[in-house]
Parts: C-alpha cells; structure tokens; sequence
C-alpha cells in the first residue's frame, strides 16, 4: 500500500527550499473552490466511486484546499453528460477532464481555459464494434440496427461515432456510463453495434471491429474557469506542481505542461457539428443527419 507523506510536512518541506506561496485566496464566486472530477479515462469507472477512490478523493480534496486557500466541493461525476451540463452551466471552478469534455470545456464561449495536461499516453481510437458471428461487416450494414452509445460528452463514445456514422439510420440507440456495460449490452443482444475504445482489450474470439476512426485521442486537461484565470491562480499552480507526487498518479497530472489547444482542433470541430445535429434519445429510432461544415474535412481519414 502506498504511503502518502503527510501533506503539511510536504508544504513545510516546498516552503524551506525557498518557494514564496501566496497569502492570497483562489475561490470561486460562491466564497468556495467547486471542482468538477471527471477523470483523464472516460467509460473505465463502473460507479461514481470508481471515478476516483475515496482516500485519494481526501487527499486531493486536502491539497487543492492548501494550494488555494479556500474551502473545496469535490464533485466527482461519472457520466460525461452531467459533467457537460455542468460546464455548460459554468458550475465549475476548475475540473479534472477527460479529452471529449475538454474540447467541450472550449467550446463554452470563453468559459474555461485549459491549465494543465492530464491522462497518459494510449492507443485510444474510437472504434464501432460487433459480436464474432455477427453478420455485420461494413459500416453500411449497420443500417437499421441497434446502436449503443456512451452518454453525449465522451469523444471516443459519443461525438466521433455518430460523426463516423452521418447518414445512416438505427432502430435503436441505448446508452450505458461505462463500456464495461455497453459491451454487456451487446453480449446479451439489447444491441447490435457499440462505441468502443481501442486502447481497452477485446477479445478477438468474441468481438469484431466493423470500423475505427482515424484520429489519435489528445490528452485530457485540467480546465480553470475565466474568473480563476483572471485571478492570482499561478501560486496555485505552483503548488499542485511541487506537490504533483501527492496527486492520485490516475489523473495523469502533467507538472508544469500546458496544453495545446492545436491538438484538439480537428476534434472541436466535430464536436461542435455533432452538438448541432438532432440527438439520439433513449430506445428511439434515429437517423444521424445534420451538417457537418468546416468539420468534414477535420474528419479526413475518419470515415
């Protein structure tokens, strides 16, 4: 089991070698730091606990309170579509995000902005998946079949399947808060094609990929709203960097690496298009239509 050093030793420890923290406050305008807990691995987690284990929850709900001087509401979410309402509601100070949600986060009129690179490298691809005997072989062949999704907010089980499907037409649409339980979806036959991520096992035996995407999936982001922006937020920063150590290894924090908005460019586009379209309801017949703009061409190979 790992141990944790106590937290004020490691302060004391940073303030000794010479580093200056500042006395003043980095709160959000509820007089309080509410923080949005995604995650840099999106569908992985089976339970809102899953997202983040209880003691590594406390010890990073207690840095972030030292780093910023201020009381700290931890909100860990595990559907990326609360996580979307949320940022789209501006309810968060700052947030731990996946990269679906981070090219979301952008895409809020100014809202947010993008401190710290999380998550670690992966051979994440959205993939379109089918059972072994499945007669299913081509994209073209999933017409009229039954569709499952993760919720609107995941890049890899959302936005880029259905951009990767525009034109055709499902029975069905379903959706599940991890691909564990999409692919129990498909094993049970409620479905006849799933979202899937290619940087997790699938054996070959059982299942087959009908079509992957082309794009790599960019790293998630540790996103500051505007108002912390335009604060005195780099003491904080200094601190969460000295003390990266003490961050749950999970999140992937990347100590004093910027993101760079560049790499999620292609992938904003698609998931403004998407947005703009007319979206899959629950157990109802849907057609993937709408238009898909300067996003076509970002797309290039995806198709």
């Amino acid at each position: 089991m790992r141990r944790w050093l106590p937290l004020l030793a490691v302060l004391v420890t940073t303030a000794c070698g010479g580093q200056q923290s500042s006395d003043v406050s980095l709160c959000g305008s509820a007089g309080r730091l509410r923080v949005g807990l995604v995650g840099a691995a999106e569908g992985r987690a089976q339970s809102a606990a899953g997202v983040l284990p209880d003691q590594d929850q406390f010890r990073l709900r207690e840095l972030l309170m030292v780093a910023s001087r201020c009381e700290v509401q931890l909100e860990p979410v595990l559907s990326p579509e609360q996580a979307r309402l949320r940022l789209r509601s501006g309810d968060w100070d700052l947030a731990f995000l996946p990269p679906g949600l981070t090219a979301v986060a952008l895409e809020q009129s100014g809202r947010y902005g993008l401190v710290r690179q999380l998550g670690r490298r992966s051979n994440a691809k959205s993939q379109l998946l089918v059972r072994a005997d499945s007669s299913l072989k081509t994209r073209a062949d999933l017409r009229g079949r039954r569709l499952g999704l993760l919720p609107r907010g995941s890049l890899t089980g959302f936005y880029l399947p259905l951009f990767n499907l525009h034109g055709l037409r499902f029975s069905e649409v379903h959706y599940a808060l991890s691909y564990a339980d999409l692919r129990t979806m498909l094993d049970e036959g409620k479905v006849d094609v799933i979202a899937w991520d290619g940087s997790l096992p699938a054996d070959k035996a059982r299942y087959r990929v009908v079509h992957e995407d082309s794009h790599l999936i960019p790293l998630g982001a540790l996103a500051l709203s505007q108002s912390l922006l335009q604060s005195d937020h780099q003491p904080f920063l200094r601190q969460l960097d000295q003390n990266v150590t003490q961050l749950p290894p999970s999140l992937g924090y990347a100590s004093g690496v910027i993101p760079e908005p560049y790499a999620l460019k292609e992938l904003r586009g698609i998931v403004a298009a998407v947005e703009g379209w007319t979206l899959p309801q629950a157990g109802q017949p849907y057609t993937v239509y709408g238009a898909k703009g300067d996003a076509e061409t970002a797309a290039g190979g995806g198709r």
